[in-house]
């Protein structure tokens, strides 16, 4: 598996969702649009910075995965369902009608999600987010910061902080927009 870019987020029950659930409503999803729509709020993987690595990667002729490891955490949101979409939050169109996005801000959007079984050490990983890029992911995800870009080390570091990856799947155009 080629996972030089990434994004590595959390993800777990979601406003009233089993992880289960989610994971049905994003293939089916992706059945009917080829592709499926995975919501996410808060201040972190903000759009504009998502597509600014996605161009980078692109520069390099990689593509972008998305890995994500499993938390219990229940969220709850006070946003209702989203029903529209916009590269720039100026012009705002429909999401397809089958897409279920609740209490979210943002969307990645990916194809073929999947069930993995394997780990990653975080600080084999560099964030390009935050207040210092090139940060070990291993010391930038901790505390509320739950996901980031990153890119892997050309070396492997004696540091390890292993997690579990539980879904993979790769990003496809438009990558990540707001939702409302």
């Amino acid at each position: 598996m080629n996972d030089k870019y990434i994004i590595y987020m959390k993800a777990g029950p979601y406003c009233g969702y089993s992880l289960e659930e989610i994971e049905k409503i994003k293939h089916n999803e992706d059945k009917l649009y080829g592709k499926f729509y995975w919501g996410y709020g808060g201040v972190f993987c903000h759009p504009k910075r998502v597509l600014e690595f996605v161009g980078r990667a692109a520069k390099e002729g990689e593509n972008v995965l998305v890995f994500f490891s499993v938390t219990k955490s229940k969220f709850n949101s006070p946003i209702p369902r989203c029903h529209y979409q916009s590269a720039d939050k100026n012009k705002w169109r429909l999401l397809p009608s089958k897409v279920i996005l609740v209490g979210n801000q943002y969307s990645l959007v990916g194809t073929n999600l999947r069930q993995t079984n394997f780990s990653i050490n975080l600080f084999d990983y560099s964030a390009t987010l935050g207040d210092r890029s090139g940060k070990c992911l291993g010391d930038y995800v901790k505390y509320r910061v739950d996901k980031s870009t990153a890119i892997l080390k050309n070396e492997k570091s004696k540091q390890i902080r292993s997690v579990d990856i539980s879904y993979v799947c790769e990003l496809v155009s438009p990558y990540c927009v707001y939702v409302k």
